[in-house]
């Protein structure tokens, strides 16, 4: 399996590479490697930018479904769109991943997982990934990085957007907003609706009861969202400004669980208030204070009522200094965690609060990037990480660089406390990365080779959860992009070693290997391309059981403007019908056909 992928990997390196290195991706400005906004190429971390224009070509489809084409990510669903997914990052855990919707932390509590699957694309203008860890900067939960989401905001004149398109599966998305600014105010609010009747998500019945312990029904299992955002900012003088944000999504889901006659679903409302305000207090030193509050509520019906609710509430106040050399930062954050829930759990509140302070720079060839946090954890006293990257630029066209860093994450509630499940006393996981990478870019091309060595000690698994002892996930990334006239191309190489290091099992559903390929081609008014997502060998089990087989899935697109503010977008996923299972015992789509019409004035 090694060998197939390295041949294609070599392959695919001339013909499609990354165009998620592409000139544009270059230049680009990022938040979340430093707390910081910070070119892309000079930060000393791996990072992908996901602008408005490639969410916009990924077609009606789901946070999950279109992170699950980045370098790096394996996602598993558990039977399409608005089913529960879990990420896996760098091959760490589904916890492992920090989700932030424009700064503020939204997950669940009880699961102690992201939230992606309710999250709308219609709403989203960027997605910023930083691959791993980054608790020196966040705390808990970003063993394996950071997912960040930045809702839609506007500039210039007035805009109308819109786009209503169809598909496989009575699948129907509409969605519109408007943007823009006028003197001191810019703004933003939109609106979507999606609506899909699904498909059965049994794969195998026999396996599916197995697996489930429920009775699969042979309906189709289908889900709708609605969702809403709104920005605003209102510039109060030169580097003073107010601005709050909104994104709110409610969704119903239809699953499988009680008998065949029974029709489960979920009704789940999610919703992420932010509010900022920043201070330019003099050329140096800009002070930031933000207060944010997200929930994520899960009410199941099958046919027994339970709920889950999350809500967290963040109050942070960032001061960013220039110096003379470098820049440094400072913050104090304060996070309430709280869950409501139809199960009683022994505790239902806790509070972290912390410290953090950054500084980044650079001399000549020299560059540098440093964190330390403190986090005191109302449940699991004081933790303390860190972080510290140096790279090296030795000749114009290429850096190398080596970094360290320090994470842990606090057990769940659901691992702590939820009936035959929890244990009350596990203990947080903790991990130690070393990582080192080098890369060459000139004239729109970049190449990026990282190696890294991430080593977990207390892991959670099992049911009844319980800590494992240590865990070791080594591998290497390897990308190469470009864009040439009308093409852009990108490929990424993914190669890992996740094993439970006191027995040597893989650890559960994560892949050793990934290969992801995408190919555009944009001559004049209109655009054309595909993706091949390849994932290796995984085990649905902590034992090594329940084995699934490697896939390979292709996805083509195109699109056309036949005229300056119309599009006319179609998308074809799974085009060779592959039949395979991310999850044991769950369906997958098979082939989908989606066409929309898009109203985008420029």
């Amino acid at each position: 399996m090694y060998q197939r992928f390295i041949i294609v990997a070599s392959a695919a390196n001339l013909l499609f590479p990354s165009g998620s290195f592409a000139a544009d991706q270059l230049a680009a400005v990022v938040v979340t490697a430093t707390r910081q906004e910070t070119r892309a190429n000079e930060v000393i971390a791996d990072v992908t930018v996901i602008d408005r224009e490639a969410i916009e070509q990924a077609g009606p489809t789901t946070l999950p479904e279109l992170l699950s084409r980045q370098p790096g990510l394996h996602v598993v669903n558990n039977g399409g769109q608005g089913k529960s997914s879990s990420v896996f990052l760098r091959g760490t855990g589904s916890g492992h991943t920090l989700l932030l919707v424009d700064g503020v932390p939204f997950g669940s509590a009880t699961t102690g997982g992201p939230t992606l699957q309710n999250l709308p694309l219609s709403q989203i203008e960027r997605i910023e990934i930083l691959r791993g860890p980054a608790s020196s900067l966040y705390g808990s939960d970003a063993i394996g990085g950071v997912i960040q989401v930045f809702t839609r905001r506007g500039e210039g004149p007035a805009r109308v957007n819109a786009y209503a398109g169809i598909g496989s599966d009575n699948t129907r998305e509409a969605q519109a907003g408007v943007s823009g600014s006028s003197g001191p105010l810019s703004y933003s609010f939109g609106a979507s609706r999606l609506t899909t009747d699904g498909f059965s998500v049994a794969a195998d019945p026999v396996r599916y009861l197995a697996a489930n312990f429920s009775v699969p029904n042979a309906d189709r299992d289908g889900y709708r969202n609605t969702s809403y955002s709104g920005r605003v900012v209102y510039k109060l003088a030169d580097g003073q400004e107010v601005g709050a944000t909104l994104l709110e999504a409610t969704s119903r889901n239809m699953f499988d669980r009680g008998g065949v006659l029974v029709d489960a679903y979920n009704n789940d409302k999610t919703r992420v208030f932010g509010a900022h305000l920043r201070n330019r207090i003099n050329a140096r030193w800009t002070s930031t204070l933000r207060w944010g509050l997200s929930e994520d509520n899960s009410s199941s019906f099958d046919p027994a009522h339970s709920q889950f609710a999350t809500t967290q509430t963040q109050w942070t106040w960032q001061n960013d200094v220039r110096l003379s050399v470098g820049s440094l930062m400072l913050a104090a954050e304060n996070l309430d965690q709280s869950v409501t829930s139809t199960t009683n759990y022994a505790i239902k509140k806790r509070t972290v609060r912390s410290l953090i302070a950054g500084y980044q720079g650079s001399i000549g060839a020299h560059s540098w990037q440093t964190a330390l946090r403190r986090d005191e954890n109302s449940q699991f006293g004081g933790h303390t990480t860190s972080s510290l990257g140096y790279g090296y630029r030795f000749a114009a066209e290429w850096q190398a660089h080596i970094a360290s860093g320090t994470a842990f994450k606090a057990p769940s509630f659901n691992q702590l406390y939820y009936p035959g499940f929890g244990n009350v006393n596990l203990k947080p996981e903790e991990a130690r990365n070393l990582e080192a990478g080098l890369n060459w870019e000139r004239d729109g091309h970049r190449v990026s080779l990282t190696w890294f060595d991430n080593r977990i000690t207390n892991l959670i698994a099992g049911s009844p959860a319980v800590n494992i002892g240590k865990a070791r996930i080594t591998g290497s990334s390897l990308a190469y992009g470009i864009v040439r006239r009308a093409w852009i191309a990108d490929a990424g190489l993914d190669l890992m070693r996740p094993v439970d290091d006191t027995n040597g099992n893989r650890l559960q559903r994560r892949p050793a290997e990934m290969l992801k390929l995408a190919l555009t081609y944009t001559p004049g008014i209109w655009k054309t391309g595909g993706e091949i997502t390849a994932i290796g060998r995984r085990y649905d089990t902590t034992t090594q059981g329940r084995a699934m087989g490697g896939y390979a899935v292709a996805n083509l697109f195109a699109a056309w403007e036949f005229d300056k503010s119309w599009m006319l977008e179609g998308r074809i996923n799974n085009l060779f019908d592959r039949v395979y299972e991310n999850a044991w015992s769950y369906a997958v789509p098979d082939r989908q056909v989606f066409v929309g019409l898009r109203y985008a004035p420029k």
